[in-house]
């Protein structure tokens, strides 16, 4: 039976009558019925209407052995969690599915594309279009799409994208609710697919490249470079930590690729078939394995796997053996091998998508406070710029409030916004106020659009009234701390207590 997806929705009466019908036409005749059939007797009477002969197995889990003479498997019913896992136990199967819709159906995630450079982004992309799934800003990621972390383009390098201060450390961010697909390939070919591309002259390497004099001394900087690009470990190893997430599915080039690229054509189907059981996405594999690739392609004969025997030489491969080979292994390959050791765990590896629930993940979390003004708080993954002086009381405000209002994706964009519209009202006012009274010792002002941090101890003072001299006076007397935001004037409140503590210390220290 030639493999194919097809989804019906199980709240609909008589939904699944065409995907049954079409199985048929396909030459469907023997069936397994699972899961939780919502409408097991309309199931029922339409298979024996249609002419199926079927039988029953209420387990969400199955094994080959369990199928081997059917030609159809239909999941009835049952939760998200339920169908993937019976989705899950498809990977492998010659068979076709026909599974109910539900909230791990790709209509309602967003996918994210994660990728090493020149590792075959844009060959996934084209999969993606076969299969309906349209790219969203990354901006506002849409359900039924897929994009990719804000900033990054494609290539989001993981250790950076985590280590980013502006970055939810709760992991309520989309990207890690959601699924994404990791593509890697082997480093090797990787290197001369970028010398191809870094020493065009519309790239930033090229002028450091084009500096050596031929082909293999620029492979040789590819491959151990300290200077500019880092090493190609260095240049890996910034990526592979996606592999170890539980939402990501790993993907290489050489699965994708196919025999037109020197691959294995039922490699592909089988990588294809499994990403569309993880991903709930309808169609045949066979079908987009077609498709996937332009024969008459200019650039085809550059993208063939283990390409970097015709370019490198003894030089360069000594030059690649005296690398760690850590990064190799967490890929899954060896310099004598063209694919990773790695792609059948990795298919069958599940996906595995965090659901937190409502009353964590719509709590608001202050992540800035007083920036002229307004607080920033993160509700959901996305910050939202609030007037100081208001607040969110209840979980259901909150809810409200975030789908009531667009957020932004970094705290970054939402401070911008911020000056923008103070710029706009004009509130850069020369009024002076009183915002925060005995702050250690000290009273925080605004005025004139600036932020400071007044001794207690000066007394009363006519702050809008005070020149830049005197400012500068009452700051070398340590009686004065200035910035852009009440979280600047705190911290320089707090390392003058700190040098304050340290200094009272050595005095206790020195007194006889």
């Amino acid at each position: 039976m030639t493999r194919y997806l097809d989804f019906f929705e199980p709240t609909v009466a008589s939904s699944i009558e065409k995907p049954l019908a079409d199985a048929y036409a396909r030459g469907a005749r023997r069936v397994l019925v699972t899961g939780k059939p919502a409408r097991r007797e309309e199931i029922s009477d339409l298979l024996d209407k249609l002419g199926f002969s079927s039988v029953e197995n209420p387990s969400a889990i199955f094994h080959a052995s369990d199928v081997v003479n059917i030609d159809l498997i239909v999941i009835g019913g049952g939760a998200g969690d339920e169908v993937s896992r019976t989705l899950h136990a498809c990977i492998g199967l010659s068979v076709a599915v026909i599974a109910p819709v539900t909230e791990h159906h790709v209509s309602k995630r967003t996918v994210f594309l994660l990728s090493i450079p020149k590792a075959g982004t844009h060959m996934l992309i084209r999969l993606f279009g076969l299969m309906g799934l349209e790219r969203s800003s990354d901006r506002r990621p849409r359900p039924g799409t897929w994009s990719t972390p804000v900033g990054y383009e494609y290539h989001a390098p993981c250790r950076e994208l985590l280590a980013n201060d502006a970055f939810d450390p709760q992991g309520r961010q989309l990207l890690f609710r959601s699924p994404a697909i990791f593509v890697y390939r082997n480093p090797l070919d990787i290197i001369v697919s970028e010398l191809d591309w870094f020493k065009k002259e519309e790239h930033a390497f090229s002028g450091y490249l084009n500096y050596f004099s031929d082909e293999k001394e620029r492979l040789s900087q590819l491959i151990q470079d300290d200077t500019v690009m880092g090493s190609i470990r260095d240049r890996v190893r910034r990526y592979i930590g996606w592999m170890m997430f539980n939402n990501v599915i790993p993907v290489s080039y050489e699965e994708l690729v196919g025999s037109r690229g020197g691959g294995c054509d039922l490699q592909q189907a089988e990588s294809i078939w499994a990403l569309q059981l993880k991903l709930h996405i309808a169609g045949s594999p066979q079908e987009y394995a077609k498709q996937l690739y332009d024969q008459g392609s200019a650039t085809f004969s550059k993208g063939r796997i283990g390409r970097h025997l015709e370019c490198f030489g003894d030089e360069q491969f000594a030059l690649f053996d005296r690398l760690p080979q850590d990064f190799m292994q967490i890929l899954g390959y060896a310099r004598g091998s063209f694919i990773s050791k790695r792609i059948k765990d990795l298919l069958h590896r599940p996906l595995v998508v965090k659901g937190i629930p409502e009353d964590l993940l719509y709590v608001p979390r202050l992540a800035r406070e007083g920036i002229l003004g307004f607080n920033i708080v993160e509700i959901a993954g996305r910050y939202f710029p609030i007037r100081q002086g208001k607040s969110i009381e209840s979980l259901s405000e909150a809810i409200a409030f975030f789908n009531e209002n667009d957020g932004f994706t970094t705290i970054k964009e939402a401070e911008q916004f911020v000056h923008a519209v103070v710029q706009q009202e004009g509130a850069y006012n020369t009024d002076n106020g009183l915002i925060l009274e005995g702050f250690l010792g000290f009273n925080i002002v605004r005025c004139k659009g600036c932020w400071y941090g007044f001794d207690q101890s000066v007394g009363a003072l006519d702050v809008d009234g005070l020149s830049k001299d005197d400012i500068a006076a009452l700051s070398k007397k340590k009686q004065c701390v200035g910035g852009e935001s009440i979280a600047d004037v705190k911290a320089e409140i707090l390392k003058l207590a700190v040098v304050g503590q340290q200094h009272s210390s050595k005095e206790f220290q020195s007194t006889p």
